[in-house]
């Protein structure tokens, strides 16, 4: 399913969404459970068109999770609210990135690995360790996005 943006001026091309997500720090994930909307917010990495996240082994989210049902989320890396002097003339600038996929658990310790490692690129320089102890109580997830897309009211 294609989404059709409203305002096509503030839409943003494909360069200028990677960036974002690339310096993005916080990811609004959106799943369905039992036909009712569940939104968390998640620290997250991206890379090749692929957001990596992690949770605990065990909760709602990682029922939901590995079901592999398509999610949507939201990174809005940039925003300003413009103050007025009327309630009806506030506004905000913002710059933000809107994507579907597919979940996909990442079973193999490697991949686990490189998708950590991947997560914590996107906050921190470094080569980081992740012992086998801490790989078996996380869960390491990837979303391969499906569809893109970014607008900004800058």
């Amino acid at each position: 399913m294609r989404h059709e943006m409203r305002r096509r001026e503030r839409q943003l091309d494909e360069a200028h969404v990677s960036a974002l997500l690339e310096k993005g720090d916080v990811c609004h994930l959106a799943m369905v459970d039992r036909g009712e909307p569940y939104l968390v917010t998640l620290n997250y990495g991206y890379r090749d068109s692929i957001m990596y996240f992690h949770c605990a082994m065990q909760g709602r989210k990682k029922d939901l999770l590995e079901c592999g049902s398509r999610v949507c989320f939201t990174v809005v890396p940039r925003h300003e609210l413009l103050a007025a002097e009327k309630g009806c003339d506030f506004s905000m600038k913002y710059e933000s990135v809107v994507g579907y996929g597919a979940v996909r658990v990442l079973e193999d310790p490697e991949e686990k690995r490189r998708g950590l490692a991947i997560i914590m690129a996107q906050y921190a320089p470094g080569d980081f360790v992740f012992p086998d102890a801490s790989l078996a109580r996380t869960l390491v997830f990837a979303v391969d996005i499906e569809e893109l897309s970014g607008k900004s009211n800058y």
